[in-house]
Order: C-alpha cells, then structure tokens, then sequence
C-alpha cells in the first residue's frame, strides 16, 4: 500500500516564499536548516520541506539532495559573472565607452576566464557588448531603452512590495512586543 504524502497548503507555500524573498534575496544564498525556517514561520518542518519543494519546482530553490540543503535560485559561475558583468556595465558604462578587457574582468570580479568569456557572449547575444570580442557598450536603441525601463519599473514595484511587507512584519512585531519594551527588568 502506497502512502498518501500531505501536500503544502497554498498559504504554508505563500508564506514560505514570501520568507524566502525578504531573508534570502542574492541567488545561491543558501537556507537556513529548515527546524529554523520552521520555528521562525511558526509551521511545522515537514511543511516547510513540502513548501520547499514546490518552491524548488518553480526554479525559486534549488535543493541539494546530497546535502539535504537548499539555496535561492540556481546560479552557475558563468551566470553570476554574466550578473556582476550586466550589473557594471549598467552602472558603471556608458553607451559606446570601451568595456573592460577579459584579463580585466576576471581580476575585478575574481571570475575564471572560462566564465568571463561565455559571459562576454551572452552580453553580445543580448546586445549590451558590440565590437570585436564584445569590446564596447552598444548604444542602446529606443526599443532596448523602453525594455530597461519597464524592467527598472517592474523592479522598482517588487521592491515597493517587499518594503512594505518587511513594514507590516515590523508593526506585527512591535504588536506582540510587551509595552515599555525597551525597559530591562531590574
């Protein structure tokens, strides 16, 4: 006889997510032990564990079967050197400027040269580097212009959300602290 295994709630899988999202934002952070995460959410482990999973599914954790362990997201080394990459050169580029040298790259980042150059690729696939071995910051065209400014928007509303998200976990908080919280018992 097969045994039924219980299935995470919407809300258990919402409220785990939501955790996920406010203590755990840099991809490849890995998670606490789940006794942790459970204490903390006040549920039961196995929840959390069946929560993980679906979380995992979606591609928002990855879990380690032989550790037993979980991170945020699923990130390669060539897909973290292609983050910092896209992340200077938006920062700290302008259209046309001469980009960094892949010798250059792989010392300011501390990234291999395998990494580097997969991520020069992706860059030039995408249009950010043009040029002979993707050497320059390519102007950006008005369609591009528009897509960075709805992804800034989209991001800058994810954001707005998570403030005030960590505001109303603050105020629950500062709810169930006993009055005159500050004062230490003599």
């Amino acid at each position: 006889m097969m045994a039924v295994r219980p299935a995470a709630s919407e809300d258990d899988v919402q409220a785990v997510r939501r955790w996920v999202r406010l203590s755990c934002t840099e991809p490849g952070t890995h998670l606490p032990a789940l006794t942790e995460i459970a204490r903390e959410l006040r549920l039961a482990v196995p929840t959390v564990r069946l929560a993980l999973e679906h979380l995992a599914a979606e591609g928002m954790v990855t879990l380690h079967k032989d550790y037993r362990l979980y991170s945020v997201g699923i990130t390669t080394p060539t897909e973290r050197a292609y983050r910092v990459m896209r992340t200077a050169i938006h920062r700290n580029y302008e259209p046309g400027e001469r980009f960094m040298t892949r010798y250059d790259i792989t010392t300011a980042f501390h990234i291999g040269t395998k990494e580097a150059a997969a991520a020069v690729r992706q860059l030039i696939a995408e249009g950010l580097l043009t040029g002979p071995r993707g050497q320059y910051v390519n102007p950006y065209s008005t369609e591009q212009q528009r897509r960075r400014i709805r992804q800034l928007r989209e991001r800058a509303s994810d954001l707005r959300r998570e403030a005030l998200e960590l505001m109303r976990t603050a105020q629950q908080i500062e709810q169930e602290l006993p009055a005159g919280g500050d004062s230490q018992p003599t």
